[in-house]
């Protein structure tokens, strides 16, 4: 009886079903529905046979193109003269961190710009703010006195545009006329870049469609352009697409001062000079007012030979007619350029979005 009864307590007794819970049949059948009940979530752990590849600092930021980019203009933006360089005289006192950008003069000893004028050009560094600058001198000029300086400052500082180096101040000290521009980094020179070698036709549509939005906004400011040629139109290239700058606004306007056009007659000019800067970019031939009409023909033939005839008649229109169109009739022949213009434009300010927030998501 004792064997019988005390099983439960013994050590070598066995347990009786009627006490052992874990023993019931229908507890067994529980847990197996149990397990193979669809859990109620899915799962966030990935599938794959290991995690995903650890990634470099680096690769969480900009695109190494973008970066390289940026690095350059970095590094250009500290070039500076050494501390003896006698050319640190030619900069006035309220600027600093002098470099040279005219090098096609650095070997004449009285350099001319394409003004017709002595000319030295700097990248410096504004002692008031901080700020880069490109900073033109121009010596031997009397007919430019402070009063007309302080003129043309007013007429164009304040004047903004996305392709227009804009002017910040102009100025007499030193027996010289200067003339302070916005500085863009990493551009050059229309007629350094493109000159010799044609382009496709949606670069040249692209480049009708900006520089045209200039010439629509400054006459309507009542201003003229005068600069619109491959010496003074600047290019910034990425991988997407060329920004295009008008160079040297306001420096006409003060060195032909005294023998200034009428307004009319100065943004007539302009038009006519976007024809001929069209031709020029599209034969990659300095086309100007004083080419002669030979020249000018052939050009119009590889035109109508390599480009479509909607562009040819656009740009002989400008250069040829005697009354040639205005600004917003060349605006509209160019409505449905200017959309595709505005679609690459918002596709390169996505990625430059997409890399900052990159940038910011990483830490830096």
């Amino acid at each position: 009886d004792v064997q019988e009864g005390g099983g439960g307590g013994g050590g070598g007794g066995t347990l009786n079903n009627s006490i052992n819970p874990y023993a019931d049949q229908g507890y067994e059948e529980a847990e197996e529905e149990v397990e193979t009940q669809e859990p109620a979530f899915p799962s966030t752990i990935p599938a794959g046979p290991s995690p995903p590849p650890m990634r470099s600092l680096h690769s969480l930021g900009m695109s190494d193109d973008l970066w390289r980019q940026h690095r350059q203009w970095q590094l250009e933006s500290i070039r500076q003269l050494e501390p003896a360089d006698p050319r640190h005289k030619a900069v006035p006192a309220p600027y600093c961190n002098a470099w040279p950008l005219d090098y096609e003069y650095e070997h004449q000893s009285s350099p001319r710009s394409s003004f017709g004028y002595p000319c030295a050009t700097f990248q410096v560094v504004s002692r008031e703010d901080g700020h880069l600058y490109c900073l033109r001198r121009f010596d031997n000029i009397k007919s430019v006195s402070q009063k007309i300086a302080a003129a043309v400052s007013e007429q164009w500082v304040g004047f903004e545009h996305p392709n227009v180096v804009a002017l910040h101040t102009s100025f007499v000290a030193q027996r010289a006329v200067f003339f302070v521009h916005q500085y863009i980094p990493g551009v050059v020179r229309l007629r350094d870049r493109l000159m010799g070698s044609p382009v496709t036709e949606a670069v040249l549509w692209s480049a009708i469609c900006q520089w045209t939005s200039v010439i629509r906004r400054v006459h309507q400011s009542r201003l003229a352009v005068r600069t619109l040629d491959a010496r003074h139109i600047l290019l910034q290239m990425d991988a997407l697409r060329v920004r295009w700058y008008v160079n040297c606004v306001g420096v006409p306007d003060a060195l032909e001062w005294e023998a200034r056009k009428p307004l009319d007659a100065l943004q007539l000019e302009d038009i006519r000079q976007l024809g001929r800067l069209i031709l020029s970019l599209a034969t990659g031939r300095e086309i100007t007012s004083s080419t002669d009409s030979s020249t000018i023909a052939n050009c119009e033939r590889f035109c109508l030979q390599n480009y479509s005839r909607e562009l040819h008649n656009l740009t002989m229109t400008l250069i040829r007619s005697q009354n040639p169109p205005s600004i917003m009739d060349v605006c509209r022949t160019l409505t449905g350029r200017v959309w595709d213009e505005w679609e690459h434009t918002s596709l390169s300010l996505n990625r430059t979005e997409r890399a900052l927030g990159a940038e910011f998501e990483s830490g830096r």
